[in-house]
């Protein structure tokens, strides 16, 4: 049994930026959640009495079952002197509740918030939530399954709680999953995120529509210090924060001990890579492609695959079918094969394979 501390989230120091839009992620059960469901729900409900909303991506997500099991540890006879002891959901309501041990029946009493699934935002359009100060979705970062212009349709709803108020606060918590995440990329956090180290906030300010200044908080927690047992691929994720990655291959050798032949790019949803051709110094026959991120701006004479759209010879979508006369290039690309090509590490691998919008052909 490991005698460390845990290190437990505290929300107070994102909170005191006073960002609208705040992004909370790091490694599982580290506290984060209960943070802001006890400072920004519950607790802000019993002393100012503005109510919040609870948001999950999918209807199926916001059954009573799940929801009533995700407030169960917030201590409610604690935090109201014993006057009720559970929250409970009644037609997408939450109400400060009282459960009868003896009799098994439930009563409802003070209403506190409210649940929606973002699937389902359209059915809300014409909604009030004067009472309403700030919402909660939960899990915002996924491994696959996302909404259709899902961060459109969060900022639709958004819209519609805040009625331009422009005091609705968002808070977006999530686990370490994936940063193939369209919030990342449609809020243009890509870079920010990247480079961010556990333990810091960082901030990014942006032009709404309106040209007023709209503030992101975004915080990377940091680490519990504590393991939580598990192994497998995604341990690292769930013990420590770090990204979830799949095991991908490396190169062979040492890269000092490759002769790069040729270079291209790689843009797909924010991510960069530097895509290179490698020659075996010793063996002239052994060759592969190797990829890395890559923070900078492409030149403008080298070839870039990628889902953005420019008129210039040199910007492509397709890599096994190239608009490019070089006969000896396309075939070259041809050679662009999963087992021919390595990683810088399994991070770089792993986004690689989420955000390109083509099947790299297998031999």
């Amino acid at each position: 049994m490991s005698n460390k501390k845990m290190i437990h989230y505290n929300l107070d120091n994102i909170d005191k930026i006073g960002a609208r839009f705040n992004l909370i992620y790091g490694e599982r059960s580290n506290g984060k959640s209960y943070q802001v469901k006890h400072k920004k729900a519950v607790e802000k409900y019993l002393k100012t009495g503005k109510r919040f909303i609870l948001m999950r991506r999918l209807r199926e997500e916001i059954t009573s079952e799940k929801i009533e099991q995700y407030f169960q540890d917030v201590d409610v006879s604690k935090l109201t002197n014993g006057k009720y002891n559970c929250i409970t959901l009644y037609r997408k309501t939450l109400y400060l509740s009282v459960y009868d041990n003896e009799t098994g029946k439930i009563k409802r009493y003070e209403k506190i918030g409210y649940v929606v699934a973002l699937s389902t935002e359209q059915n809300y359009a014409g909604a009030s939530y004067l009472d309403v100060e700030d919402i909660i979705f939960e899990e915002f970062m996924s491994r696959s399954v996302y909404i259709a212009n899902e961060s459109n349709k969060l900022m639709n709803f958004y819209a519609t709680v805040d009625r331009k108020r422009l005091s609705t606060r968002l808070w977006l918590v999530g686990n370490t999953i994936s940063r193939v995440c369209p919030y990342i990329n449609d809020w243009g956090l890509h870079n920010l995120i990247s480079s961010q180290k556990q333990g810091t906030i960082k901030t990014l300010d942006i032009k709404g529509t309106d040209n007023e200044k709209i503030t992101i908080a975004v915080e990377y927690c940091k680490s519990t210090g504590v393991s939580s047992g598990t192994i497998g691929t995604n341990a690292n994720m769930i013990n420590t924060g770090a990204w979830e990655t799949a095991p991908q291959p490396h190169l062979p050798k040492s890269y000092k001990n490759y002769n790069v032949l040729f270079r291209f790019g790689f843009q797909y949803q924010g991510f960069k890579f530097l895509c290179e051709y490698l020659m075996d110094k010793e063996d002239k026959k052994d060759a592969c492609w190797f990829i890395r991120p890559f923070y900078k701006e492409f030149s403008n004479k080298i070839i870039v695959f990628s889902d953005v759209i420019k008129i210039s010879k040199y910007w492509q979508r397709d890599i096994y079918n190239i608009s490019i006369k070089n006969e000896k290039l396309r075939n070259l690309f041809m050679t662009f094969k999963e087992n021919k090509i390595f990683y810088a590490n399994d991070l770089c691998g792993t986004d690689f394979k989420q955000v390109i919008d083509f099947q790299i052909r297998r031999w």
